[in-house]
């Protein structure tokens, strides 16, 4: 059994029904060859498609013509029982077809061709329609959790016994997070036991020097562990959590509310267990606690106060004789009249929460539990344990803000991607769908004017799909946090160099970059930044061979990085225009691409917190310089969602 901390990952799982095996076999071959992300489950009837039908596809690749239903038919039956991304994938289709496939539902129109290259715009499209679906299910789904976690907030700081916490902790797990293996961890002497279990969970013993960065999720033989920390000021204990697929990282920051409030009840369950144990070292103890400990008479007047009662900047002394409803809200008096009813019939009790008016003009929520010392079956005192809880509302308040910008982002980006999928793509589709019905159909009818209309119009709407993918990517850049991590940038340029072979071979370029450091970041957005620099240098270059060389210098906080060619250059009274959206510089008019690259360059640099600049003359080449903070974000990468900046195809100025 291995215990290496692994980030969570997963592949986008799509179903494909084909009455035919060999275009089955074909289509897996090629779409998990052109994308390694996909993972393609083949069917061959509408019956086994709707029994692998669950949460966890993606998407949906359809033929048209099949023995037993058409694709038209199997659209509506699929979004009858759930929304899911359909692709209708054909040979056989026409541009009737195509209309009838969108009013059906369809979501995409694909035609068979024999070319294996198609495949790659086949795996394109699926893939957008997929992590789409997948990022819509995700919110959906943490908004759930995030209301769960609301409401159970005061179940689990109004437990009172160690039993208490343990049981409705892994309680909120399983009902909550929909983790059914789990386990509670206490740490006693430096050595983790555990107390109690919920199904199936692994035995994890953990030391505290492991549980110092925070929540992690290991690999095991069999499946993953998600390792949760419980402490207040010293580590308390873990939260341990089993299952056979990796956990989603945007779970983090519920879990760190959850462990939040679990660590403060295992501190008060302690203090009071504590308090409890001997009577004879009450006032030592009670005056070291962090909850505000009180004897009262029956009637409610205060005989003594501990130390700690200065967090509501009152001193001890000052408030002994006073009755303890005089510090109480007045809004909130009716509450504790529970506690002075209870106090003088000898019961014990609790008040999970009311408000008291501190020393220094502030109000702070508490908590207030109590038992009466009866002595000759007479109530002689009250000790009580008052509890500030305003970090415990201050967190309510701040997932109630959570939710609703949350819920705001939702209608934004369901806004956002309607347009974009809707409004835009799909005419977009007709065009591309319809032009090449007229290159198969009648290509050879046209005169050598129509054919070149027609070449315009193809790249004109490759042009456009171009244009959408970029703003998507641009609006996704710093609103989708990704996971920080250690990357390596040689390891990183080797990749590079080989997803640009193609080009770098046909100029016969020059890329260097050795002993490059190694640096905590978000890996998908720097390998964009260094892609798209390198390629830049690469097609604006009419040097032979062109040249590109990656450097670095140190400084306080992080690097600074260069990216310097040997190119076209550009005109200084032009720099300040580089960055702009879509912007194309005149002298480069005639060179493919958007303008919209360095964009997103600026776009991701500024997100992880550096900066980016030009250092050219037309004529000379050109510098392009850019600063990346390193380890500053470490202490954040826990609390980040897990989902990649899909850029794929944006190398250019």
């Amino acid at each position: 059994m291995t215990s290496e901390v692994l980030p969570p990952s997963d592949k986008y799982v799509i179903l494909h029904i084909d009455d035919e095996s060999e275009q089955l076999f074909f289509a897996k071959t090629f779409l998990e060859e052109a994308d390694s992300e996909l993972e393609i489950v083949s069917v061959r009837t509408a019956d086994d498609l709707m029994k692998h039908l669950d949460t966890c596809i993606d998407c949906i690749v359809s033929d048209y013509v099949m023995p037993d239903v058409n694709g038209m038919d199997l659209c509506k039956r699929v979004k009858r029982v759930q929304d899911i991304p359909f692709i209708m994938y054909t040979g056989r289709g026409s541009e009737v077809v195509a209309e009838a496939a969108f009013q059906a539902g369809v979501d995409d129109y694909v035609r068979k061709e024999a070319d294996p290259s198609h495949y790659q715009l086949l795996a394109r499209r699926i893939k957008s329609h997929a992590e789409s679906h997948r990022r819509k299910r995700e919110e959906s789904r943490y908004q759930k959790r995030l209301e769960g976690v609301r409401e159970i907030l005061p179940v689990i700081s109004s437990a009172n016994t160690m039993e208490d916490v343990t049981t409705r902790t892994l309680n909120v797990l399983d009902e909550i997070m929909g983790y059914r293996n789990t386990c509670f961890w206490l740490i006693n002497d430096y050595s983790a036991d555990p107390v109690k279990r919920l199904g199936d969970s692994p035995e994890l013993s953990l030391g505290v020097d492991e549980l110092k960065d925070g929540i992690t999720q290991r690999l095991l033989d069999d499946g993953y562990v998600l390792v949760v920390p419980l402490f207040m000021d010293v580590v308390y204990g873990y939260l341990t959590a089993y299952q056979a697929t990796p956990f989603s990282q945007t779970d983090y920051p519920l879990m760190e509310a959850i462990s939040l409030l679990v660590g403060q009840a295992v501190n008060r369950v302690k203090q009071v267990e504590t308090i409890s144990a001997s009577e004879k070292q009450f006032r030592n103890i009670v005056e070291n606690v962090q909850d505000v400990i009180v004897l009262t008479k029956p009637e409610g007047s205060i005989n003594y106060i501990s130390p700690s009662a200065e967090i509501f900047h009152y001193k001890p002394s000052k408030l002994v004789d006073h009755m303890w409803g005089e510090l109480v809200v007045s809004e909130d008096l009716g509450k504790i009249a529970e506690f002075y009813n209870s106090s003088l019939a000898g019961n014990k009790g609790k008040i999970n929460e009311y408000r008291i008016q501190g020393g220094d003009g502030e109000v702070y929520w508490v908590s207030h539990s109590w038992a009466p010392v009866v002595v000759d079956g007479v109530v002689k005192h009250v000790v009580s344990a008052v509890n500030d809880i305003t970090w415990r509302k201050r967190i309510e308040t701040t997932l109630y803000t959570s939710l609703e910008e949350l819920e705001k982002a939702n209608r934004d980006l369901n806004d956002f991607t309607h347009i974009v999928s809707h409004d835009l793509k799909a005419p977009l589709m007709t065009i591309e769908s319809f032009s090449d019905f007229l290159l198969e159909d009648y290509f050879d009818v046209l005169d050598e004017t129509g054919q070149e209309y027609l070449d315009s119009i193809l790249k004109a709407s490759n042009n456009m799909r171009e244009l959408i993918d970029n703003l998507l990517t641009l609006s996704r850049v710093g609103r989708i946090n990704t996971e920080y991590s250690k990357v390596d940038l040689n390891v990183l340029l080797a990749e590079i160099k080989e997803e640009l072979k193609p080009q770098i071979d046909m100029k016969q370029a020059i890329v260097t970059g050795n002993n490059l450091p190694e640096l905590v970041t978000q890996r998908t957005w720097i390998k964009q930044v260094l892609m798209n620099l390198i390629g830049n240098g690469i097609k604006f270059n009419e040097t032979n061979p062109p040249r590109v060389e990656i450097t670095y210098t140190e400084t306080e906080t992080g690097y600074q990085f260069k990216v310097r060619d040997n190119g076209i250059g550009i005109p200084e009274d032009q720099h300040e225009h580089l960055f702009k959206l879509f912007q194309r510089l005149e002298h480069t008019n005639h060179y493919p691409g958007t303008g919209a690259g360095l964009s997103i360059c600026k776009k991701i640099i500024e997100s992880l917190g550096g900066e980016i600049w030009v250092e050219s003359q037309e004529g000379y080449g050109s510098s392009f310089i850019f600063t990346v903070p390193d380890g500053a974000v470490e202490e954040d990468a826990d609390s980040q969602v897990g989902q990649a900046v899909h850029v794929d195809g944006l190398v250019e100025r």
